[in-house]
């Protein structure tokens, strides 16, 4: 690296890039997350609904 000092305003930008890239990791894991969440909610209704309705003998296995 140089020895070169940076200004105020590379000072600033650099704060702000790193502000904004920060964000759009965030975003993107909790997005992520809540993609999984979702889908294990979807799964878990999905087998309760089985479950229920092969109580009511709707669904029969065997």
């Amino acid at each position: 690296m140089s020895n070169e000092e940076l200004t105020d305003r590379e000072i600033r930008i650099a704060e702000l890039a790193t502000e904004l890239a920060v964000k759009k990791v965030t975003e993107q894991f909790y997005a992520q997350v809540g993609r999984s969440v979702f889908n294990k909610a979807l799964i878990l209704l999905g087998a309760a609904f089985v479950g229920w309705a092969t109580g009511k003998g709707w669904i029969k296995f065997g």
